[in-house]
């Protein structure tokens, strides 16, 4: 009787913790296989755009005017380079894993809210594990998740907005929902 009740407490885990446990083995893989991925043609000049918006934020005006690329947006570049200049990285190998993990780690994140916003809307631990795979396990944009810090981002951030503004516009809709939508 014993092993039965363990069994069901087992299932009943795994059930209710399924997309955390699948967040965080695709963590421990994405540890395991970060050095499989190489820098990207866009990496070293949206590195220095980042750099640029620093010193502008920091005082130098003529810095980004200066910048070919200053068009692009640099809301995910700059926690990039943050992270680097916290950590006090100078190796450059350094540097790009840590770019690469970091924007592994938000990818993960969007899968996190894919995850849960499938479960509100189908209530069904087994589809919204289903979306989680589907949006985890595309081989391009897994692929990209490591070394692209512009398209994956996005479609992470569009993925957590999704999820707030389901929260934001749902039954229990609470005014801090859409402060969160805003933001």
């Amino acid at each position: 009787m014993k092993v039965l009740s363990r069994k069901r407490i087992l299932s009943n885990f795994i059930a209710r913790h399924s997309g955390l446990m699948l967040l965080v083995a695709f963590g421990f893989l994405g540890v395991w296989v970060v050095d499989d991925y190489g820098a990207g043609p866009d990496t070293e000049p949206q590195r220095d755009l980042a750099g640029h918006a620093l010193d502008y934020v920091l005082g130098n005006v003529e810095s980004l005017k200066q910048d070919y690329s200053r068009f692009y947006g640099v809301a995910f570049e700059l926690p990039l380079l943050l992270t680097e200049l916290a950590l006090g990285l100078d190796d450059i190998r350094d540097i790009y894993l840590t770019r690469h993990l970091v924007s592994h780690m938000f990818f993960l994140t969007g899968g996190l809210f894919c995850y849960l916003l499938a479960r509100r809307l189908f209530e069904n631990r087994l589809l919204a594990v289903l979306a989680m795979l589907l949006f985890l396990l595309h081989p391009r944009i897994y692929a990209h998740s490591f070394f692209n810090s512009k398209d994956v981002p996005f479609l992470s951030m569009f993925m957590i907005c999704l999820y707030l503004a389901h929260r934001a516009f749902g039954r229990d809709g609470r005014w801090w929902w859409f402060a969160l939508c805003g933001v």
